[in-house]
């Protein structure tokens, strides 16, 4: 059973994390990946599983965010896109300095979808999406994709989109639904991230042990599994964007009757970069490098604390990222990075 949804009038966030995307892309489970917890309902089914605006709060050290979980834009019947729409536009309502994560499918062997392409494009019209504040999340993707995949498809979304420079997380397909640090057992407070309790931890770990060394302490780290890994990429990546303000600039064109020649259009340019893809090798190896040495990186620093018990920092859009680094102590520093 899902968990109580924050309400607007008991919420603390000055900053939100809108998730907008089409129905069956994977937004509900991806807003449960962020909080740690199972909040959003999110199933496999044929239809939309969410159609009211719901979110959030999701406390990160002195501050929080509001993570929203929106109904897809797209749907067969005018009156349902309609309705999406005015969801869409709730959720710009109530936290209009956002971060915006767009996410398509990659389920289908990897592929972009056309009504992806059209919905986003319909979206940005209204909002004027800026790179700094936007993320483009590809999700649920095969493992066994080409080695060029990263490269090849940041250099299509940027051209089919019209949005150079935009941040980029790619999200394997997951088979395990569990976050073991959030078993039964080892629960979490409601919306407050699981740094906190291993803190208390930690902190209750040295009271005990009288001041010695924290060489024991490895063994409260959890084992992750694939969700938490996802984890600590999305939240990697959401961090590095900045909140913006996003006025609407009109209303969502989006007319059912006029799908069918959005999709034919986005289906004509994607197949005009497939026709040029040998002219931009050179582009496309140049940017899979740079993902390749960003994972690397990635994976060899440790995951130290500050990567999940970021401050809310109070500004105006300084270019400074969503999260401030909260610095660390020397000695146990290693430890931590273990947990985390």
């Amino acid at each position: 059973m899902c968990a109580q949804r924050t309400k607007l009038n008991t919420s603390t966030s000055k900053y939100g994390l809108i998730l907008l995307g089409n129905t069956g892309v994977g937004k509900s489970f991806i807003g449960n990946v962020v909080l740690g917890r199972d909040v959003f309902e999110h199933e496999c089914s044929s239809s939309s599983v969410t159609h009211e605006t719901e979110f959030e709060d999701y406390t990160i050290g002195n501050g929080s965010f509001a993570v929203f979980n929106i109904p897809g834009l797209i749907e067969a019947e005018q009156a349902a896109v309609d309705r999406n729409k005015i969801e869409i536009y709730k959720a710009f309502q109530q936290r209009p300095n956002s971060v915006v994560a767009f996410v398509f499918s990659g389920g289908s062997g990897g592929r972009i979808r056309d009504e992806d392409i059209v919905a986003f494009k319909a979206i940005n019209d209204v909002y004027h999406f800026d790179s700094e504040s936007l993320l483009f999340i590809i999700n649920d993707l095969p493992n066994d994709r080409s080695s060029k995949y990263e490269g090849e498809t940041a250099i299509k979304l940027e051209r089919l989109t019209e949005m150079p420079n935009v941040r980029m997380c790619f999200l394997d397909r997951i088979s395990k639904k569990t976050v073991k640090i959030n078993e039964p057992g080892n629960p979490k407070a409601h919306g407050t991230d699981a740094v906190g309790k291993k803190f208390k931890d930690i902190k209750n770990f040295f009271k005990k042990q009288d001041g010695r060394t924290p060489e024991k302490l490895p063994e409260l780290a959890p084992e992750l599994d694939e969700r938490e890994m996802m984890r600590r990429k999305l939240m990697d990546a959401i961090m590095s964007c900045t909140p913006r303000v996003h006025e609407k600039r009109g209303d969502i064109q989006l007319n059912v009757d006029k799908m069918k020649s959005l999709i034919e259009e986005s289906k004509r340019i994607q197949q005009q970069f497939e026709e040029q893809r040998d002219k931009l090798q050179k582009e496309i190896e140049q940017r899979q490098r740079d993902f390749d040495e960003y994972k690397r990186q990635q994976e060899a620093k440790p995951h130290e604390v500050h990567h999940y018990h970021e401050k809310i920092i109070e500004r105006g859009g300084d270019g400074g990222g969503l999260g401030g680094l909260l610095g660390i102590i020397s000695p146990i520093a290693n430890f931590i990075s273990r947990i985390f």
